[in-house]
């Protein structure tokens, strides 16, 4: 019923008589002492007899997806803000751009980036989806910001 309801559904079983369910299910979940009918339906096997695993995974997922989302808004920040601070510099101040600046800019750029893979992040308490406009507007309002400042 919840799948007729566009819902992502998981199911966990370790037995015979779950393997239908598993198969059918979204995600299906069989844990570590479980049936190999159970196991060969299930899409994800857990190797530790617990079933806090899969907390820590949906954790873990959510914590990865906050990183994703933060490096879409940088991302999309520092190309407003490298393509609009290029146009003030060029059209206002009249500056010759050597191409030299721009490929360090560029280096320089991909380095500053590399540090969200080791951001701290919260994992959000409920399940994560990509708000585009929101993502985008951020990232254009921060970008646009960081060009007139630093113009």
């Amino acid at each position: 019923m919840l799948q007729e309801k566009k819902h992502i559904c998981g199911m966990a079983g370790d037995g015979v008589n779950d393997a239908p369910t598993l198969k059918k299910a979204d995600i299906g979940i069989a844990v570590s002492d479980s049936t190999d009918a159970a196991r060969s339906a299930a899409d994800i096997v857990l190797t530790e007899p617990s079933l806090s695993v899969i907390i820590h995974a949906v954790r873990t997922s959510r914590s990865i997806f906050q990183k994703m989302k933060n490096y879409t808004i940088y991302a999309v920040s520092i190309t407003i803000r490298i393509v609009l601070g290029f146009m003030l510099l060029i059209l206002i101040w009249k500056y010759d751009l050597p191409p030299f600046m721009v490929l360090v800019i560029a280096i320089l750029n991909d380095g500053t980036i590399m540090t969200i893979s080791k951001d701290r992040v919260k994992p959000s308490p409920n399940p994560d989806n990509w708000k585009l406009n929101e993502i985008f507007a951020t990232g254009i309002v921060i970008g646009t910001y960081l060009a007139l400042v630093t113009g």
